[in-house]
């Protein structure tokens, strides 16, 4: 899709703070983000709601709690949010917010003020933490 932006940063188009990468999905900080070390984990394969492809959702969800494991060990908050709200961007994706002492990362929170410096620190702390765990479930049988 030409004018989505998510797929214009999986193409390197524009350029992200990515935190995971496999073959399926994509997660990257957002740069508007509701609380420190917001994700986005966002499909490869365009497409806008999850059960327009299943195989890949299920793996865009393993990913996510890859990365919301990374941020648990990585930024320390006190737990972490997962959301699979549509947005604005028409490309299925799911946020994952650390939450901290004395905040709610919800939609009535204000976006924080970040920077491309911190941003990229940022991602290199919770890239390089290993949370020693790799999805490899197969489907035994569809009911």
């Amino acid at each position: 899709m030409n004018d989505c932006i998510f797929c214009k940063i999986i193409n390197g188009e524009i350029p992200s703070f990515k935190v995971y990468e496999d073959e399926n999905c994509v997660a990257f900080l957002d740069v508007m983000p509701r609380s420190k070390g917001m994700c986005l984990v966002v499909p490869k394969k365009h497409y806008v709601f999850f059960d327009e492809d299943f195989n890949t959702s299920s793996k865009l969800f393993d990913a996510a709690l890859i990365v919301g494991e990374k941020l648990k060990k990585s930024l320390e908050p006190l737990t972490v949010f997962f959301s699979a709200i549509q947005s604005q961007v028409p490309h299925f994706h799911v946020r994952v917010y650390p939450v901290y002492k004395d905040q709610i990362p919800l939609g009535e929170n204000q976006p924080i003020e970040t920077n491309e410096g911190e941003l990229r620190e940022l991602s290199e702390k919770i890239k390089g933490v290993d949370v020693g765990w790799k999805p490899e479930a197969k489907v035994v049988e569809v009911i």
